[in-house]
């Protein structure tokens, strides 16, 4: 194959005129809304601003405001085999570590991975597993990461799951399937059927076939699709393309860090928000996902900062984007008790997935994915922008409002008042640690304070537990300086944890990554990913919270029987909830991956067995760390009853055995 340098050229060269600053300068706000208004979107391409100095008929020269021309984005021309250029066309987007499960059909692109020599490529056994994997890599990039993924196309349905997830959760990624061939259509070929691609349409935003002549092109389209916004998985056919047939393809500079496309939000808008955040009593904020993924940690921490407003998330949020030891963290939305009389809610890239329970306050939404913004709750102010470039302007506007002493008292006053009241939040998780420091199982709170204490400041958490997983998430420190979060999926799918833990190691080798696992969610199919972690011996920490059953469904099956009166809630009993028979030996099932098991089963054994955990992740093995946990919840059931059923027994009595 050959790849050649494509002719680069400079086009235009910046006038003294439009030095920042100069006469005909335009403000970065007012020229981004400009744009905005006539549907210009920011994306894959470097941004350039033109703006003219006087009316279009003037005469004037046209000014670039102080940026220059940019560069054609093709640079380079691949000729070769079909397949290469998919390659090609992957690392000119600076992807260098794909996922794959176990195909017949690539060696072109085998071929290609090889020739490059700069490639890794990941084994997953599992389809599901390769795609969580993908998802975790993709989070965990810090808008550097792109997960793809190639595997068989009768896999399909194995991998919907997590594709689900990965829609859920917003997060870009490409997957793509071997076969697909249009001549084989109707045929009900080997591992074939018509429409492959149609289970996979309601959790993508597009689907595509990577025709022969066109896979570079097909590839960089993927990718504008993949980010959006909104953002979320793309599927591709790789259907002839796995033959040898040579191609000219071109090949285009994408830079993943500004592929999702960026607007700002209309300045009046911006200004209504600016005014209501005035002149609110008790206004709170609700942060979401949305504040990672566009970089804006330290925004939003300043904007709180500025007037003391207290910062809220809610059940469904992905990433810890605001430190949670800060005075003016307050915890859960949901479980919001002060202030006392609320009176506006400002949401920074939060779905609002499960409404509002401050309702009916006013509330200002604002998102950089339209698909959102007042889908699930009629926001009172819907505010169309990237995140970071949204609280930017609105503290500007805010400063416009506000005089230097009046911003002062309000936020002294409100400081006082917010920090006593996280101050009393704190205290008061302490005394619930401390009242269930000793027992044993370990309760929830206990565990999450023992990790606290072992794992470094800057530690990656990925939980993937059910509705008490805020009992160990607040004994940890995240956001800011501290340890990163990445999960629970809000699509709540089991069987996503393992995998996407293991693709946040790839991402971030130096780092402590710990996944967090119930007994049932582990039971999800998820042990095979240890085949994954053992070979590229990724030194990760799997911790899981084994309470012999699947709590959640116990608990809410027991819950709505009370409010129904059922025969099963008066009986005590529940089909689904108890996994203690049989009583899976974790440890072992680690260690039959060449990886260390231990069983924790008592609270005075935690500490230490941490401490061992950690040294061997220090020394490159993971471990799967079994811990007895409590069954939290309402206990209204027998916990250890279930329809019991043998098949044996039915076997000896047919045969006339005793």
């Amino acid at each position: 194959m050959a790849i050649r340098k494509a002719d680069k050229r400079k086009v235009g060269k910046q006038s003294p005129r439009s030095q920042p600053g100069g006469a005909g300068a335009v403000s970065r706000r007012n020229f981004v809304a400009a744009t905005a208004a006539a549907g210009i979107g920011l994306g894959t391409m470097p941004s350039a601003a033109f703006a003219q100095d006087g009316p279009a008929d003037s005469g004037q020269p046209v000014s670039t405001g102080g940026t220059p021309l940019p560069e054609s984005q093709l640079v380079e021309t691949y000729e070769g085999p079909a397949a290469g250029a998919v390659l090609a066309q992957l690392r000119a987007a600076g992807v260098r570590t794909i996922f794959h499960t176990n195909t017949s059909g690539f060696v072109p692109f085998w071929d290609a991975v090889h020739a490059a020599g700069d490639v890794q490529v990941i084994n997953v056994t599992h389809e599901g597993h390769a795609v969580a994997a993908a998802q975790g890599y993709t989070m965990a990039g810090a808008g550097k990461n792109l997960g793809f993924f190639f595997g068989s196309d009768a896999g399909i349905p194995n991998s919907l799951s997590n594709m689900y997830c990965a829609w859920k959760d917003r997060v870009p990624l490409l997957i793509t399937y071997a076969g697909g061939s249009l001549r084989g259509q109707g045929a009900d070929g080997f591992e074939a059927w018509d429409d492959q691609l149609g289970p996979t349409k309601p959790f993508t935003m597009w689907t595509g076939y990577l025709l022969t002549q066109q896979m570079s092109d097909v590839v960089r389209r993927a990718i504008n699709f993949a980010y959006g916004p909104p953002s979320g998985p793309v599927t591709l056919l790789w259907g002839e393309a796995q033959a040898s047939q040579q191609v000219r393809a071109p090949i285009y500079q994408v830079d993943l860090a500004h592929a999702r496309r960026r607007f700002r939000a209309e300045p009046a808008l911006i200004e209504q928000a600016a005014r209501w955040l005035v002149e609110a009593e008790n206004p709170v904020f609700a942060v979401g996902q949305e504040i990672t993924e566009d970089g804006a940690e330290a925004e939003i921490l300043a904007l709180a900062e500025k007037l003391s407003i207290p910062v809220t998330e809610t059940k469904d949020v992905l990433y810890a984007s605001f430190p949670n030891d800060h005075p003016l963290f307050l915890g859960q939305l949901a479980a919001l008790r002060r202030p006392r009389k609320a009176d506006l809610l400002v949401s920074f890239g939060e779905s609002l997935r499960r409404n509002n329970p401050l309702h009916p306050v006013p509330t200002v939404h604002i998102s950089h994915d339209p698909d959102i913004l007042g889908r699930a709750y009629a926001s009172d102010l819907l505010v169309a922008s990237d995140v970071r470039l949204a609280i930017r302007d609105l503290s500007d506007a805010v400063d416009g409002l506000l005089t230097r002493d009046r911003m002062a008292r309000i936020r002294s006053t409100r400081l006082a008042e917010i920090s006593a009241y996280s101050t009393q939040l704190k205290q008061s998780r302490e005394m619930v640690l401390r009242s269930r420091f000793d027992e044993s199982p370990v309760s929830w709170e206990r565990l999450g304070y023992e990790l606290e204490q072992a794992l470094d400041r800057d530690a990656v958490i990925v939980p993937e537990l059910g509705s008490q997983y805020w009992k160990v998430l607040a004994q940890l420190t995240f956001g800011g300086d501290n340890k990163l979060k990445f999960g629970r999926t809000v699509g709540s799918a089991l069987g996503w944890g393992v995998g996407a833990a293991f693709g946040v190691s790839l991402a971030l080798p130096s780092r402590q990554v710990v996944s967090l696992q119930g007994d049932g969610g582990f039971m999800f199919g998820q042990s095979e990913a240890l085949w994954s972690i053992s070979r590229y011996q990724a030194p990760m920490l799997i911790v899981i919270l084994n309470n012999h059953s699947y709590n959640d469904s116990r608990v809410r099956n027991m819950s709505n029987g009370g409010l129904g009166g059922g025969l099963l809630h008066a009986e005590r009993k529940d089909y689904n909830g108890f996994l203690g028979d049989p009583d899976v030996d974790f440890p072992k099932i680690a260690e039959a991956y060449s990886l260390r098991g231990e069983k924790v089963r008592t609270a005075a054994e935690l500490g230490p067995a941490l401490q061992r955990s950690i040294r061997s992740m220090r020394d490159g093995k993971a471990v799967v760390l079994d811990v007895d946990i409590a069954s939290d919840g309402q206990p209204m059931n027998d916990p250890t009853w279930y329809q019991h059923y043998s098949i044996a027994d039915i076997g000896r009595q047919q045969r006339g055995g005793a």
